[in-house]
């Protein structure tokens, strides 16, 4: 089984469907989305879809361990917090 994360909102109630990419969706990330639960695969899209910032941005280290910690990794998130 694998991670389940997301807001809580039914992949029907955001007409999820394998014809678009999840993977250029600003919301998208590993197996994951922000808005949608369940695992998301990279290769579908929903009615949320939003073009992702590609723009080079640099993240600190608050933005992954957020990252982390929505994917399930807060046993990662606590040790990387006590190492701090």
């Amino acid at each position: 089984m694998g991670i389940m994360a997301g807001a809580g909102l039914s992949k029907d109630e955001v007409n999820y469907r394998q014809h678009e990419k999840c993977m250029s969706c600003g919301h998208f990330y590993g197996n994951s989305c922000d808005l949608v639960s369940g695992n998301i695969s990279s290769e579908a899209v929903c009615n949320r879809w939003e073009i992702k910032d590609t723009r080079n941005e640099g993240k600190d280290g608050d933005f992954y361990k957020e990252q982390l910690a929505k994917v399930g990794g807060e046993a990662h998130v606590s040790a990387l917090k006590e190492r701090d």
